[in-house]
C-alpha cells in the first residue's frame, strides 16, 4: 500500500472513533475530543490538553503521518519475516512450545492480516493517548514529577521513538514510567472492549466464524502492540535495569504487565458469553505469549547487530525476575501516591480503567530483598499466578 493510502486508512479510522467519543463522552461535559495531524518525520503520538481540571475536557490527540507509515511497514515486515521462516529451522521448531508452528493467523488473507495488526497497533495508541488525556497526565506529572522552573502544567504528553537526548532520572523519569505504565492498562482495557464490539458485528463475521476470528484478531493485536513498544524504545539496548530512567519503560516489562491484563481481561464471564470464543484460560495465555514472542523474535533478528535472536527478548514472569521486582517497588508507592489526585481530576471512566496491583503482586515486590538471602535467591523460574501477575 502506498504511504498516502495508509494515511487516509488512518484518518478513517481514527477519525470516526475521536467523532463517536466527541458526541458519547465529550459534548454532555461541554467539553470537546479532537484529532489532528502532523507532516513532521517523527515517529509517535502526542496527547493535548490544557490543564484545567475545574473546566469541560478540550482535549486533542495528534497522531504523525510518518509514524503510521511506519507501523504499516512493520506490520508487513514481521508478516514477512514470519512467512519466511524456513521449516524445521530452528526459530521454527521454537514454535512447538506452544503446541504448533503457526506463525500467522490463516483465517486471514496476507493482506488482512497486515491490516488488522496494524489497525490494532495505532488504535491501542489512540487510547493510550487518551488515557494520558483522561488521568491529566499533563497535570500529574506537573504536581508529582517536577521541580523548580520545571514545576507548571504540561499541556503535551510525547509518545516517540526515543531520541538519542539526554534521558531523564530522579523523580521526574519515576512519575513519566508510572503515568505511562498506567496509559498503558487504560488503554488495554478499552482496546479489550473495542475488539469484542467489532467481533460481535454480524458484517464483520458470522456466529461460526468468530471463534477462529476472535483468536486471530487477538494475536494480530498482540503483535502490533508489542512492534509499537519496540518502534517506541528504538535502537537502545535492551540491558535488564532496575534503575528507572528516561521517559518510557523498556518494552519487555511493559509487556510482561500488559499481556495478562488482555488474559484477565478476556476470561471474564461478561466477554465470554457475549464473545462466543471458546478458549480457556490457558489457550488466551499461550495464544498472548506466543503473538509476544512472533514480534520479540522478529524484532531482534532484524534490528540488533547480530541479527539472531537474543534470549533477553524472551518474557518470564514478573516474580521470577529480580530486576523487574526492584523496577517495581519505587513504582508501586508512587502509584498510590499519585492515585487520589488522578480521581480528583478524572471527569468521566470506569474504574476498572485504573491500574491496580493485587495483594500478592504487592507483598512479593515489597517482600523483595535483593542481597543475602532473600526468598528470590531460590525462586523457582516459573511464571506467578497470572492474576497476579503485577498490574492485572
Amino acid at each position: 500500500m502506498e504511504d498516502a493510502e495508509i494515511c487516509r486508512l488512518a484518518e478513517d479510522v481514527l477519525g470516526s472513533i475521536t467523532d463517536d467519543l466527541d458526541e458519547a463522552t465529550y459534548r454532555p461535559l461541554g467539553g470537546k475530543l479532537s484529532i489532528a495531524w502532523s507532516d513532521k518525520t517523527i515517529y509517535g503520538a502526542f496527547a493535548s490538553s490544557p490543564g484545567q481540571s475545574d473546566k469541560p475536557p478540550q482535549h486533542c490527540i495528534t497522531f504523525y503521518y510518518a509514524f503510521v507509515v511506519q507501523v504499516w511497514r512493520d506490520a508487513e515486515n514481521i508478516c514477512d519475516f514470519l512467512r519466511g521462516i524456513p521449516k524445521e529451522s530452528g526459530y521454527d521448531k521454537v514454535y512447538d512450545v506452544w503446541g504448533d508452528r503457526v506463525k500467522l493467523p490463516s483465517c486471514f488473507s496476507k493482506n488482512e492480516q497486515v491490516r488488522n495488526m496494524f489497525v490494532a497497533a495505532i488504535t491501542w495508541v489512540y487510547f493510550h493517548e487518551l488515557a494520558h488525556l483522561m488521568q491529566e497526565h499533563g497535570i500529574i506529572r506537573a504536581e508529582f514529577g517536577m521541580t523548580g522552573d520545571k514545576a507548571k502544567k504540561t499541556t503535551d504528553i510525547h509518545d516517540c521513538e526515543v531520541s538519542q537526548e539526554k534521558l531523564i532520572d530522579g523523580r521526574e523519569a519515576l512519575v513519566s514510567h508510572v503515568t505511562e505504565l498506567a496509559a498503558d492498562f487504560e488503554a488495554t482495557s478499552f482496546y479489550v472492549t473495542e475488539l469484542m464490539r467489532h467481533l460481535m458485528d454480524p458484517d464483520f463475521a458470522t456466529e461460526q466464524e468468530r471463534p477462529e476470528v476472535f483468536s486471530g484478531l487477538l494475536y494480530l493485536m498482540v503483535c502490533g502492540i508489542s512492534l509499537v513498544f519496540f518502534r517506541f524504545h528504538g535502537n537502545k539496548p535492551f540491558l535488564p535495569a532496575a534503575a528507572v530512567e528516561g521517559s518510557h519503560p523498556h518494552p519487555l516489562p511493559r509487556l510482561q504487565f500488559l499481556i495478562p491484563q488482555i488474559f484477565e481481561q478476556l476470561d471474564l464471564e461478561i466477554f465470554r458469553a457475549d464473545g462466543g470464543y471458546t478458549l480457556d484460560r490457558r489457550q488466551l495465555v499461550v495464544l498472548c505469549s506466543k503473538a509476544a514472542f512472533s514480534a520479540t523474535l522478529y524484532w531482534s533478528v532484524t534490528n540488533t547487530d547480530n541479527h539472531v535472536f537474543d534470549t533477553r527478548f524472551m518474557l518470564r514472569g514478573i516474580f521470577s525476575d529480580v530486576a523487574t521486582l526492584q523496577y517495581l517497588q519505587p513504582i508501586v508507592r508512587t502509584w498510590d501516591e499519585i492515585l487520589p489526585r488522578i480521581r480528583e481530576v478524572r471527569r468521566f471512566g470506569v474504574d476498572a480503567g485504573l491500574m491496580y496491583f493485587t495483594e500478592t503482586a504487592r507483598s512479593r515486590i515489597s517482600d523483595l530483598i535483593t542481597w543475602g538471602n532473600g526468598p528470590e535467591a531460590n525462586a523457582p523460574a516459573v511464571a506467578p499466578s497470572p492474576r497476579d501477575a503485577g498490574t492485572s
